[in-house]
């Protein structure tokens, strides 16, 4: 039998960036406060998951590729918002 299969040894240390239980990282960064808050968050993180979907797919309708420049949701079927803004190509 190998010395690798050898259930005797210790395991190996835990780092220091590794959190209690050895099984997550730890990342410590700072936060710029001067940072602009979103006035509506769930708005700006729908906006930027479906921007960067638009980046790496095409929507397409039988077959068809599909042209999109902005989304509404189902409680305000009049509201209209852009996915990217003014100057921004897709």
């Amino acid at each position: 039998m190998s010395d690798n299969m050898n259930s005797n040894f210790a395991p190996p240390p835990v780092p220091p960036e590794m959190g209690n239980g050895g099984d997550h990282y730890v990342f410590r960064f700072r936060l710029d406060p001067s940072t602009a808050k979103p006035d509506d968050p769930l708005l700006e993180l729908v906006r930027g998951q479906l921007a960067d979907l638009l980046r790496i797919l095409v929507l397409t309708h039988r077959g068809k590729r599909v042209m999109v420049d902005g989304f509404h949701f189902l409680k305000e079927p009049d509201k209209i918002h852009m996915l990217f803004p003014e100057g921004e190509v897709k």
